[in-house]
C-alpha cells in the first residue's frame, strides 16, 4: 500500500477546505503546504487587501494547529518576539515568560515594517527552531512555521530584510490580484460569511506529524540530486546575476521537490517535481545585476531568468 496518498488525502481535503472561505490562491496553498512538510517558512509578498493573512489564519485552523500573530512595527522589540525573564511576585523567582513565537503557525505580519534588531530574533528561531534567552535554550513546538508577509509595493518607513535572513525563508511566493469573476465570488463569500473562520479540521497533530516524516523518507535518486546541483550552479554563471543561490538553497530545493512529491501522493521525486518548485525556492535567492527599482518589474526579470536557466539545464531521464 502506497503511504504517500496519505499526505495527497490530507492535502485536498486542507485545499478543498480553505476553498470554502477563499478564492484562488493555489499556488499560495501549495506553497504553505510544502512549507508545513518540511517545517520551512514561507514569504506571502503581495499588495495590502490580498488575504494574506486571511489565509495564514485559516490554513492553521484547518489544521487544528496553534496560531499566533506578531505585527511587525518598528518599536518592536526582539524580547516581544521570543520572551522575557520576569520577576513572578508569589514565588519570588526569576522565571521565563514564553513570547508569541511558541506556537505551531506564526504569523510576521508585514515582517519588513520591523527594525534589523528585531527582524534578527527570527534568525535562531527559523534555522535551529530554538530559542536562546540568558543562555538557557527552549525548543520550539512541533511543527514549526513562520508564516511572513510583505508589502513590495509601499518602502516609506520599511527595512528591507536582509539577505541571510531571506536565505531562510525556503519559499517566497507572490499573491496578485484576482480577475473579475473571482473578485464577484469574495464578495458573495463575504456576504455568506462576513469574517468568521468556520472550517472544518481536517488533520491532527498526529498525522501532521506523520506526513512530515514520511516526506523525509521520500526517495531521491542521485541523478536529481545532481540536478539540483547543476541548476544552483547556473544561477552563479549567468552574465546578468550578481549573487546566485548558496548551497542552502539548493538543499531547500531539495526539500521542497521531496514535499511536492508527497503531495502528488508519489514516494519519489522526479525531475518534473524539482521545476514545479524552482521558481518558488529560487526567485528570492538570486541577486540580478541590473536591480529594477521597481520591484514588480524586478521580478519579472528575475523569473524570466529562472526560466531560461531551467531550460538551459538538462534534466536526468
Amino acid at each position: 500500500m502506497n503511504e504517500y496518498l496519505f499526505i495527497r488525502d490530507i492535502a485536498e481535503k486542507l485545499t478543498s477546505n480553505i476553498h470554502e472561505i477563499i478564492i484562488g490562491m493555489d499556488e499560495a496553498i501549495r506553497s504553505l503546504l510544502i512549507g508545513l512538510l518540511v517545517e520551512g517558512h514561507i514569504l506571502l509578498e503581495g499588495a495590502p487587501g490580498t488575504a494574506k493573512t486571511y489565509l495564514a489564519r485559516v490554513f492553521s485552523s484547518s489544521l487544528g494547529l496553534e496560531f499566533k500573530r506578531v505585527q511587525f512595527t518598528a518599536d518592536l522589540m526582539p524580547s516581544d518576539i521570543t520572551g522575557s525573564i520576569v520577576y513572578n511576585r508569589v514565588t519570588g523567582a526569576l522565571e521565563f515568560r514564553r513570547g508569541p513565537i511558541f506556537a505551531n503557525v506564526v504569523l510576521a505580519d508585514e515582517i519588513n515594517r520591523a527594525s534589523p534588531r528585531s527582524q534578527s530574533a527570527l534568525l535562531e528561531c527559523m534555522q535551529e527552531k530554538q530559542v536562546t534567552v540568558e543562555g538557557v535554550v527552549y525548543p520550539l513546538p512541533r511543527p514549526f512555521l513562520i508564516i511572513a508577509t510583505q508589502n513590495p509595493i509601499e518602502l516609506e518607513g520599511t527595512y528591507p530584510l536582509p539577505e541571510a535572513e531571506l536565505d531562510r525563508f525556503l519559499i517566497r511566493v507572490f499573491i496578485d490580484y484576482l480577475d473579475s469573476s473571482s473578485e464577484l465570488k469574495i464578495l458573495e463569500k463575504k456576504q455568506l460569511h462576513g469574517e468568521r473562520i468556520e472550517v472544518e479540521k481536517v488533520a491532527d497533530l498526529k498525522d501532521i506529524l506523520r506526513a512530515i516524516e514520511l516526506t523525509r523518507k521520500v526517495h531521491v535518486d542521485k541523478s536529481i540530486l545532481e540536478y539540483i546541483v547543476k541548476l544552483g550552479q547556473q544561477t552563479r554563471k549567468r552574465e546578468e546575476i550578481l549573487l546566485g543561490v548558496s548551497p542552502r538553497g539548493q538543499v531547500s530545493l531539495l526539500y521542497a521537490s521531496k514535499a511536492a512529491a508527497a503531495l502528488e501522493g508519489k514516494p519519489y521525486v522526479t525531475p518534473d517535481h524539482v521545476k514545479s518548485v524552482v521558481n518558488l525556492v529560487f526567485n528570492h535567492r538570486i541577486i540580478l545585476r541590473s536591480r529594477s527599482s521597481n520591484p514588480i518589474t524586478l521580478r519579472r526579470e528575475t523569473m524570466e531568468v529562472l526560466r531560461e536557466i531551467i531550460e538551459e539545464v538538462e534534466p536526468p531521464r
